[in-house]
């Protein structure tokens, strides 16, 4: 399983990220806001390169949104407002509710199957949110 192989990775950026808010100035203050640009900024870059299929920026863009994924979920822990396991947690909830041909008792047998069955699954899912 690819976590359990690169857990340790996962665990040493998760030290990168902590020891460089203790040791720099400029990550120390660091917001929300000022973190969802970064966050958003990388996955553009990360699209762009894709659309030039330059497999190697790809590779490093990745990493960057990855990166700036794990500083926004760890400002997000200090500010109490939910934790890396919750947002963790929730995905696996969800990946499982929006892909019932998968983990439930629907079928899809083909790719336009599979999407409806998601569209209608991600509609049901928005609609909890509101209720």
């Amino acid at each position: 399983m690819m976590l359990m192989k690169n857990q340790k990775q996962f665990t040493e950026i998760l030290a990168l990220i902590k020891e460089l808010e203790a040791k720099c100035p400029a990550r120390k203050t660091v917001s929300l806001e000022e973190q969802k640009k970064e966050l958003v900024d990388e996955a553009v870059e990360a699209g762009l390169s894709v659309d030039k299929k330059d497999w190697v920026e790809l590779k490093e863009e990745l990493g960057d949104v990855l990166w700036d994924w794990m500083v926004f979920c760890n400002i997000a822990e200090q500010k109490e407002l939910f934790s890396l396991e919750e947002v963790l947690e929730l995905l696996k909830i969800k990946i499982k509710q929006r892909n019932p041909h998968v983990f439930g008792n629907e079928k899809a047998n083909t790719k336009e199957e599979a999407l409806e069955v998601k569209r209608r699954a991600k509609q049901k899912w928005k609609q909890r949110e509101k209720a």
